[in-house]
């Protein structure tokens, strides 16, 4: 058997996201995410602007505001994209996520799911799940199989929960673009991270991949910590608990959807309560 090859996005994946980390999030105190104080400017424009953002383990939190708000540059920060000009970003206690790069965050337990589904198209749901698999391993053990009993349960567990244990064996390129993006979002479970920044996740699907997207985000809330960027706003009715606003850079307003809604600065971001 030959050796499979792999593009360079491939490669890229699986540098990223295969690898073992010993890093572990020290969530004693209850709070997983810690962002102060954070500001980053690009050619003189504040994207982000003392920052302050606290999310607690297993929550699922909605971060809205108009473009140019600033959500995309606090993703970027978050899981080592960018750096910042000021501030601090702590995963747990312990994890200093300034002085790591990209694949030591991913390894650490932090995943992002990016607007567009990038799925690998002439694989199998299946094998695209087992390549994301965490624990140590290498591209050729991956795909000479040898799997463990756990691994093999994590997989179908994931493909129950994601809703495409019946497309198991299809190739990623027949699937619709809600499935891709189910499939994507399978893929970062595998690798068990603590922490899940998921972007705009329904943009482009019908109602009813809306809706199952939200029964997908709901039923990993408290096992997961989740957050999601997101414009649609009935989407984000049907699955917030806590809502943060971001305005140029800054946190505007946080609580509950209906707070959020009454907040008359808010409504002035907005223009029109019809749009928040």
């Amino acid at each position: 058997m030959e050796k499979p090859h792999f593009s360079g996005f491939a490669k890229k994946f699986l540098k990223k996201h295969v690898s073992h980390h010993e890093l572990a999030p020290d969530d004693s105190h209850g709070m997983l995410l810690y962002v102060e104080g954070v500001t980053k400017s690009f050619d003189g424009f504040k994207a982000i602007n003392d920052l302050n953002l606290y999310i607690q383990e297993g929550e699922l939190r909605c971060i809205i505001g108009p473009n140019g708000a600033g959500k995309s540059t606090m993703m970027d920060i978050i899981t080592g994209k960018t750096k910042p000009d000021a501030g601090s970003a702590w995963f747990g206690q312990n994890i200093n996520l300034l002085e790591l790069d990209e694949p030591s965050i991913a390894q650490a337990g932090i995943g992002r799911k990016f607007q567009k589904p990038t799925v690998f198209e002439n694989m199998t749901v299946d094998e695209n799940l087992e390549l994301a698999m965490s624990g140590p391993k290498t591209v050729w053990t991956t795909f000479k199989g040898g799997f463990t009993s756990e691994q093999i349960d994590m997989r179908d567990h994931v493909l129950e929960l994601i809703g495409l244990k019946a497309l198991r064996n299809k190739n990623g390129q027949v699937l619709s673009h809600g499935q891709k993006q189910w499939l994507e979002l399978g893929m970062l479970l595998m690798q068990k991270p603590r922490l899940l920044l998921v972007d705009e996740p329904v943009t482009g699907m019908t109602r009813q991949e809306m809706d199952k997207t939200a029964e997908l985000l709901l039923s990993l809330e408290g096992s997961h910590t989740i957050i999601v960027v997101e414009h649609d706003m009935d989407f984000v009715r049907s699955i917030a608990r806590k809502v943060t606003v971001l305005h140029q850079g800054h946190v505007l307003a946080e609580g509950s959807m209906d707070q959020v809604q009454s907040n008359p600065e808010v409504v002035e971001v907005y223009l029109g309560t019809s749009q928040c």
